[in-house]
């Protein structure tokens, strides 16, 4: 969570995009207007906030070992 609120997701139990109703893509459906504050587009999928999150956490840290990929493999 503490990542989640560094990132601004502040949605991180609602779906951008359907609801339990109307699912995403069909008619009739609505879309959050700012995705980068959701962590699901459609209740089985993460945004693209959630991605860079993880993303992240492997190229910087703390999510990599024994080194953040970004140290190993510097730029050319």
């Amino acid at each position: 969570q503490q990542l989640a609120q560094q990132n601004r997701i502040t949605n991180t139990l609602l779906s951008c995009c359907g609801n339990q109703t109307v699912p995403c893509g069909r008619p009739g459906c609505t879309v959050c207007d700012d995705p980068s504050t959701y962590g699901s587009w459609d209740g089985t999928h993460p945004t693209e906030a959630v991605y860079k999150v993880i993303a992240d956490g492997v190229l910087h840290g703390p999510h990599s070992s024994p080194l953040p990929l970004a140290k190993t493999c510097p730029p050319s």
